[in-house]
């Protein structure tokens, strides 16, 4: 789990392979959505910003956010083939 301070960016990333373990990107989407544990959603389902083949990022502004910590899940979308994944980071 990542620490972050308040007020500066938090970089989600996420890197897709295939079942051989090479970099691959999902036929149809990837997206993020980011919410305090305990709370309410506050980025849904947003396309995440592809850096290079299989390997992406999404800038999470932390300014006025309050110290905490923060469920972040991943989905990816290969046509019918779905897989999500989860990570948490705080604001400290």
């Amino acid at each position: 789990m990542a620490n972050v301070l308040q007020g500066s960016t938090a970089i989600c990333s996420m890197t897709v392979t295939d079942s051989t373990g090479a970099l691959v990107d999902p036929a149809t989407s990837l997206k993020i959505t980011i919410k305090p544990i305990g709370g309410a959603v506050i980025i849904d389902g947003v396309d995440m910003v592809k850096d290079s083949t299989g390997k992406y990022h999404y800038d999470f502004a932390t300014a006025n956010r309050p110290v905490g910590f923060y469920e972040v899940t991943y989905v990816a979308v290969d046509n019918a083939r779905i897989a999500s994944m989860k990570d948490v980071f705080s604001i400290v």
